[in-house]
């Protein structure tokens, strides 16, 4: 389990059980989020692909952007994945200027509504399981949290997966792209 406790500035310091100290303020908006969750459907998806079931974007310290199953595209905030008792990660595009987050992040509060892809899903659970491809797959006007997530950094130019395919969130990270700059 994991404690938020209040410090100076209004930050926030999260103290995790292995004893590692992760300060809240060092997290940058456009900071990227992956979670390694505790239910049915996000352990499927990280057995699948090997890799974190969901990713968001922080707006800021405590609020995140994201596409998530069960609703449309919206705002979600990081205590609601702390007391999950998943695993959190922190990544970066460490090339980012401060303008290009304001950018993303005013990006992906102007795309808020979109309607979660469940065929996409569909279509990982294919290219992962049986390493097949689909090319010509196009998501329309419907995202999964790491196409979302994506069109948010091509907002700016950049292109956080190295696959022309719709990405899983494991492709973020592979792609080489991010850094991992902490746990939560």
């Amino acid at each position: 389990m994991f404690e938020a406790v209040m410090g100076p500035c209004g930050s926030f310091f999260i103290f995790q059980e292995r004893g590692i100290e992760l300060n809240t303020s060092d997290i940058l908006p456009g900071d990227i989020l992956f979670v390694w969750g505790r239910g049915i459907f996000s352990e499927a998806i990280e057995m699948v692909t090997g890799g974190p079931s969901h990713c968001a974007l922080f707006l800021d310290k405590q609020t995140l952007a994201e596409a998530q199953s069960g609703r449309d595209s919206g705002i979600a905030y990081l205590s609601t994945y702390l007391n999950s008792g998943g695993h959190l990660e922190v990544w970066r595009d460490e090339t980012l200027t401060k303008q290009e987050r304001k950018r993303i992040t005013a990006y992906a509060k102007n795309h808020f509504g979109i309607q979660y892809d469940y065929t996409a899903i569909l279509a990982e659970l294919v290219r992962f399981k049986l390493d097949i491809p689909i090319y010509s797959f196009q998501e329309g006007n419907r995202r999964i949290c790491s196409s979302f997530l994506n069109d948010c950094a091509k907002s700016v130019g950049r292109n956080w997966a190295n696959i022309p395919y719709t990405p899983a969130p494991v492709d973020l990270i592979n792609s080489g792209k991010l850094t991992k700059i902490g746990e939560l």
